[in-house]
């Protein structure tokens, strides 16, 4: 990789990071946190800009819920039912939901919006929210920085690292790729549990209104 295009990462690679914990894109913590293991961020600054960037994202979306909340379903009744489905979530988990909803594929969005419309204090979110931003960021940061340092060893072995760095961009795409296929596959494998597990409980509560 030529030192223009380290520069250009260094520079602009911080705000992606910050971009990408916005948008909740585990793909490109993963990544940023393989960048950080060949040294070309430092992981202090996109752990920071990262947790931000999620308080940011939660914080919106738990505020529209608890100022705007109800003119927005008028506007989205589709969206009753998931807001319903959330509002016993967190009657039943509390703080866990808050500590956990990043991983709820699916729901992740909808739910800061609902723990808005709940009777769940500010300071309260804000200090559960806080700990889940870390925790979440962590697994996907470390993960990749852990998994950038093993993959130089096996590159390094295998006596493979000059093609790498000659072929930086198509090493990039295809990581990329096969990162952004995993989470596809395990978004929709959570997904497919979810419907039939939904279904099953449909069944049994149809059975129990028969008899």
């Amino acid at each position: 990789m030529s030192p223009e295009h380290i520069a250009l990462i260094q520079q602009w690679g911080y705000w992606l990071m910050f971009g990408a914990a916005i948008i909740e894109g585990e793909t490109f913590l993963v990544l940023g946190g393989i960048a950080a293991a060949a040294g070309m961020l430092d992981l202090g600054w996109i752990i920071l800009l990262s947790i931000i960037g999620c308080l940011i994202h939660d914080c919106f979306l738990f505020y529209l819920g608890r100022y705007l909340g109800p003119k927005i379903l008028k506007r989205k009744p589709n969206w009753q039912p998931k807001i319903d489905r959330i509002s016993l979530m967190i009657d039943k988990y509390n703080f866990w939901l808050i500590l956990g909803f990043r991983f709820a594929y699916g729901l992740r969005t909808i739910i800061p919006f609902a723990l808005g419309m709940s009777k769940i204090s500010n300071i309260k979110f804000m200090v559960f929210d806080t700990i889940g931003a870390i925790i979440w960021v962590l697994v996907f940061l470390l993960g990749g920085y852990y998994f950038g340092n093993a993959l130089e060893v096996i590159l390094h072995k295998l006596s493979l690292t000059h093609l790498v760095k000659e072929y930086w961009h198509i090493s990039i795409i295809l990581l990329f790729l096969v990162l952004f296929t995993v989470s596809f596959l395990l978004v929709r494998l959570r997904k497919r549990r979810a419907r039939k597990k939904q279904e099953k409980q449909s069944k049994q509560l149809k059975l129990d209104m028969e008899v």
